[in-house]
């Protein structure tokens, strides 16, 4: 089942957020840069976000972040992983946003990346940015796009 974040979700929204997170770091050799949700620079930005849940058994196992023409974040708890919720979830997102569509991805995330091809979505550009001043390495991103 899919429906909106409510406040009671955070701390389940957290420990998602923050094994996927780890997860898709690892794609990018940037693990050290890890920050658990609680405490991210982009916590607010998130709850920002339309956020949806998806929900299996009274647990939050993922969830999307939606704004005006993006899809911001979609983070599936590696434990539900190719189990199709992030396939449902972006159908949910899909037909939520209006096109054109953008999202951002670590190039060498390349799970993420086929589903988003999958659907439709095309390597628009590929950035290459310095994460923070605190860890100031460079990483590369894929902005990708569906008309």
């Amino acid at each position: 089942m899919i429906r909106r974040y409510q406040n009671s979700d955070f701390k389940q929204l957290c420990y998602v957020m923050d094994r996927a997170r780890k997860q898709e770091l690892k794609t990018a050799s940037m693990e050290q840069a890890f920050v658990q949700l609680r405490d991210a620079p982009y916590l607010g930005y998130l709850l920002e976000c339309d956020v949806y849940v998806a929900i299996n058994k009274d647990k939050v196992v993922g969830f999307i972040g939606l704004r005006p023409h993006k899809l911001s974040f979609l983070y599936i708890d590696p434990t539900f992983q190719k189990c199709g919720i992030g396939k449902k979830l972006l159908k949910f997102a899909l037909d939520q946003l209006e096109r054109p569509i953008r999202l951002d991805v670590f190039t060498n995330n390349f799970a993420a990346k086929c589903l988003y091809k999958e659907y439709g979505f095309k390597v628009v550009k590929t950035v290459i940015e310095k994460w923070s001043d605190e860890y100031p390495v460079e990483f590369s991103q894929d902005i990708m796009g569906l008309r």
